[in-house]
């Protein structure tokens, strides 16, 4: 028999054999997991001038623990190992190191959707809250899991929202559909595929450095994401996200409205 014949009998097994309990579900760490985070984005503004253009970038690496149940979620904690991020435009581009945020824990809980809520943070270097609010980086990551944790051939809901106030004050919103698309072999495992299909709404208001004044904007588009799930071990353990959208900018002391758009992606794998 084919070697990754072999291994999906063995992870069939060891689910036939897992008893009433959810099949799907986070499950607590032995050890710390580790994570790579590459996020980028690129803005168009189409001004009166001609169009202009912002680029941003993160690059970082998280180390996540999850715990006990409580409630309903498990608890977790998270803590950055590396931060990197890039933001500029067509004149100059700013690099930022999160040093002084390296190794300090956010604490909180996972719930069954992917998304962590935190209830205990570090102070946040201004020199990086600035440009990101790092919540949002590790918020919203991980794999959407089926209501009850069961086997289903049927999709289901996939919501979350979140807030990050740097020079903006930015409020994001996600509503879509998740579901199981196949099953997969990574680093020499099997996992299943889980694919979240929805719309993205995203509203700012603030006044970033270089900006004629305060502004506004509105975005609303698509988002699809592929996440890898391990079964067997209860982790994400990839993921791969794709984002388009389109709106308006307004800046508001001057009464102008311009339209916006934006292409985004994320990606995420586990390095241990």
């Amino acid at each position: 028999m084919h070697r990754q014949s072999l291994l999906a009998l063995g992870s069939m097994l060891l689910l036939s054999c897992a008893g009433a309990g959810p099949i799907y579900e986070f499950r607590p760490t032995d050890t710390p997991l580790r994570y790579a985070i590459s996020d980028h984005g690129d803005l168009l503004i189409e001004t009166p001038m001609g169009d202009q253009h912002s680029t941003d970038s993160t690059n970082a690496a998280i180390v996540l623990e999850v715990g006990a149940r409580r409630g309903d979620g498990r608890e977790v904690s998270v803590y950055f190992e590396a931060l990197e991020i890039w933001t500029g435009g067509d004149i100059a581009v700013q690099h930022i190191e999160g040093g002084g945020l390296i190794g300090k824990r956010f604490g909180g809980a996972l719930s069954e959707q992917g998304t962590i809520t935190v209830s205990a943070a570090p102070d946040i270097p201004e020199n990086v809250r600035r440009a990101v609010d790092p919540v949002t980086i590790f918020a919203d990551f991980l794999s959407p899991l089926p209501p009850g944790g069961g086997e289903t051939g049927e999709p289901w809901n996939h919501t979350s929202a979140s807030s990050a106030k740097t020079a903006m004050s930015v409020e994001s919103s996600y509503k879509g559909m998740a579901r199981f698309a196949g099953d997969t072999i990574w680093s020499g495992q099997p996992a299943r595929i889980i694919v979240s299909e929805g719309t993205t709404t995203t509203t700012g208001r603030g006044t970033p450095a270089g900006a004629p004044g305060e502004i506004l904007f509105t975005l609303s588009g698509t988002s699809v994401t592929r996440y890898v799930w391990d079964p067997a071990r209860g982790i994400m353990l990839a993921s791969s996200a794709r984002v388009e959208a389109r709106g308006e900018l307004e800046v508001i002391d001057m009464q102008m409205t311009m339209p916006i758009a934006y292409a985004g992606g994320r990606e995420v794998s586990l390095q241990r």
